[in-house]
């Protein structure tokens, strides 16, 4: 494993001060994950702060029939972690893989919001990331409730280009609530 620091914590270096960030570098390591492997499965213990430095990773929904259904997606700087005590202490009500081969900073959920509560920044980070994950959450919900598929697709390319290209047809499709044939029409209408 590999124990040089990670790059600046990009996701809290505009929260957080930079005592802080030096602060919680050495608590984190580095892994190597190829593309298709877990960071954590559905109905396991969430115990670890993901800190991507390359790669693209997809928060996923799996049903006992075996379908997938995606949550989010999150590349190079993002951090994810479990941001309530049900995440941390109940089984995951999703799974965490990769979608492209990655390089992760880990730490222990514990001791990363352990050193933030020392320092009175949990709440501030907290907040934070649980005002992006609302914003996501009604942005996705009113795009799937009143947006065509055309509509969803065209959108999340202007919102997110990047990722539009980056993201496998199969899986992108799942996130827009669509099928991959119908994607792969819209992607073709679309050139």
């Amino acid at each position: 494993m590999d124990t040089r620091h990670p790059a600046p914590l990009t996701s809290l270096e505009a929260l957080l001060k930079p005592d802080l960030i030096e602060l919680l570098k050495p608590h984190f390591r580095s892994k190597h994950y190829k593309r298709g492997e877990a960071l954590l499965r559905q109905n396991e213990l969430w115990q670890q702060v993901f800190l991507i430095e390359t790669g693209l990773i997809r928060l996923y929904f799996l049903r006992s029939d075996g379908r997938e259904f995606n949550k989010n997606f999150y590349r190079e700087g993002q951090l994810v972690c479990p941001l309530t005590p049900h995440m941390l202490h109940k089984p995951a009500l999703f799974g965490i893989s990769c979608i492209e081969n990655c390089t992760i900073w880990q730490c222990s959920a514990t001791s990363f919001m352990e050193i933030l509560q020392g320092h009175h920044a949990w709440n501030l980070v907290q907040s934070h990331f649980l005002s992006q994950l609302v914003d996501h959450k009604l942005q996705r919900e009113h795009d799937l409730l009143s947006l065509s598929a055309k509509e969803r697709y065209t959108a999340f390319c202007e919102r997110q280009p990047e990722l539009a290209s980056r993201i496998p047809l199969v899986q992108l499709a799942s996130y827009l609530g669509i099928t991959d044939v119908s994607l792969s029409r819209l992607r073709h209408a679309a050139k």
